[in-house]
């Protein structure tokens, strides 16, 4: 961030038009990070590995995002390559289910969004939507 914002400040002194422009962007920017790494892992399941993440299955957000929807098969196995992640959960997705993983319509970043989130403190098992 530093590195981003000590070239920044002679910039914005300068042209504050260019800072008017920047700010909501990097502002906006930041918020669309927390979110997508906080929702990645909202509702997920601690005691399962197969259910540490939480995944989410758009087409166009897995496209644009190298697939970094499918967050729980990432966290059960870290070494699959990203180009084979729709196989891989296709190949697991009895297990997935059975263990109750949670699934989001939404990209990640947009999780807020759901209509299944399950309440703070309360078990994920008792309102995610599983793997269909």
């Amino acid at each position: 961030t530093m590195a981003l914002i000590v070239p920044t400040k002679p910039i914005g002194f300068i042209n504050w038009r260019y800072m008017l422009f920047f700010l909501p962007f990097f502002y906006l920017g930041h918020c669309f990070s927390y979110l997508n790494g906080y929702f990645r892992h909202y509702g997920a399941n601690p005691e399962k590995p197969i259910a540490w993440g939480v995944s989410s299955y758009g087409k166009l957000y897995n496209w644009i995002f190298f697939y970094n929807g499918y967050h729980a098969e990432h966290h059960f196995r870290p070494k699959v390559h990203w180009t084979k992640m729709e196989q891989f959960q296709r190949q697991i997705a009895g297990l997935q289910k059975r263990e109750g993983v949670r699934v989001i319509s939404h990209a990640h970043m947009l999780g807020f969004l759901d209509p299944n989130l399950p309440r703070r403190g309360q078990p994920a098992a008792q309102t995610s939507e599983a793997v269909s």
